[in-house]
C-alpha cells in the first residue's frame, strides 16, 4: 500500500482528489484494497472523460482490527465499532457534505454512520451490503455458478496462484475468468489474509448487531433502525449473493424513499467483479444523481 495516513483514533486510510468527502468502507475481514479497486478506476474514468470526479475527495479507510489499522480499545462490540468510525470520520472530514459507500458489513457500518451522522450525509452507496446481521436470519438465494473460463485454474496456478487461493475466489464466485480471480486475490483475499480476526472478534464479544438494531437479531415484524433518508441512494445487490443475499435489502425501502436497485444477474457477493460493466453503470448514475440536485456546488 502507499500514501498511507493515520488517523489520530488509529485509523490507516488513503485519500485521492479534492471536494465533497466520499468515505468508502470495506466489508468484514477486508482492508482498503477492496474499496480503491472497486471505486478509484470509476472516478479515474469520470476523470479522463472530463467529468467532476476531480469534485470529490475520495477516503478509503481501513476498519479497526484490519488492513494498518490498529486493534483499538474503545468500547465494544459493533457499537463500539461504529463509534470509532464516526470520531474517524469527524475527524477527516469535520465539515461540508458527506458521501458514504459502504460494501458488506461496510454497508452495516454505513447505516450507522448515516443515523448518526444526520444531515451532514447527502449521499448513501451500498454495495451487496448487510442488512440482517445475524446470518441465520438473512434471506439467501441457493448457490450457483452463472458463467465459467476455460482453463483459468491452471492459468492461475501457473501465475502462482495456491489451492487455498482458488478455493477462497470459488467460495463467493459467480462468474469465473483468470481476471476475476486476479482481482479478487488483490483486492478481497489480501486482506482477509492480514486481518487480526482472533483479536477482532474478542472486542466484538459475541455481539453480532448494534445495540438498537432488532431487525438485525432476525426479527420478521421489526423496523430497521435506519432514519429516513431523502438524498440519492443506492443499492447494487447480487442476485447469487450468497453471503448477505439480496431481499431483504428491500426490507430498507421506506426509509429511503429515493433509492434506485439494482439486482445484478451473475453477480454474487463481490458484484463489482463478477459485473464489473453493470456495477460501474450503476454507480455512475448515483454520482450523476447528486450532481443533479446540486451537491457538487458545495463542494468548496
Amino acid at each position: 500500500m502507499s500514501s498511507t495516513k493515520i488517523s489520530k483514533y488509529g485509523i490507516a486510510y488513503e485519500e485521492r482528489g479534492s471536494g465533497a468527502a466520499f468515505v468508502a468502507l470495506h466489508g468484514y475481514s477486508l482492508d482498503r484494497r477492496m474499496s480503491i479497486g472497486a471505486f478509484e478506476p470509476l472516478f479515474e474514468a469520470r476523470a479522463k472523460k472530463g467529468g467532476t470526479s476531480q469534485g470529490y475527495r475520495r477516503i478509503y479507510a481501513d476498519l479497526p482490527f484490519m488492513g494498518e489499522s490498529t486493534d483499538t480499545s474503545e468500547g465494544e462490540g459493533h457499537d463500539g465499532m461504529l463509534a470509532a468510525m464516526v470520531a474517524f470520520v469527524r475527524e477527516v472530514a469535520p465539515e461540508g457534505p458527506i458521501l458514504l459507500a459502504g460494501e458488506s458489513y461496510g454497508g452495516y457500518l454505513a447505516r450507522g454512520l448515516a443515523r448518526e451522522l444526520g444531515e451532514r450525509v447527502h449521499g448513501l452507496f451500498f454495495l451487496c451490503p448487510s442488512v440482517v446481521a445475524r446470518r441465520n436470519g438473512r434471506d439467501l438465494p441457493r448457490r450457483e455458478v452463472r458463467g465459467e473460463e476455460s482453463g483459468w485454474r491452471e492459468a492461475a496456478k501457473a501465475a502462482g496462484a495456491t489451492e487455498v487461493d482458488i478455493a477462497d475466489y470459488e467460495e463467493h464466485a459467480v462468474t469465473r475468468s483468470l481476471e476475476a480471480f486476479e482481482r479478487t486475490r488483490a483486492e478481497i483475499i489480501a486482506g482477509i489474509r492480514i486481518a487480526r480476526i482472533a483479536e477482532l472478534e474478542r472486542y466484538l464479544g459475541g455481539k453480532q448487531t448494534f445495540s438498537f438494531d432488532h431487525l438485525g437479531n432476525g426479527g420478521q415484524g421489526d423496523e430497521p433502525f435506519d432514519r429516513p433518508f431523502a438524498g440519492p441512494v443506492c443499492f447494487v445487490l447480487g442476485r447469487q449473493d450468497i453471503s448477505v443475499g439480496w431481499r431483504d435489502a428491500l426490507r430498507l425501502a421506506d426509509c429511503y424513499p429515493h433509492a434506485s436497485y439494482h439486482v445484478l444477474d451473475g453477480a454474487g457477493h463481490n458484484a463489482q467483479i463478477d459485473r464489473p460493466d453493470l456495477f460501474a453503470a450503476t454507480f455512475s448514475r448515483w454520482l450523476a444523481a447528486l450532481e443533479t440536485e446540486g451537491l457538487m456546488q458545495l463542494r468548496h
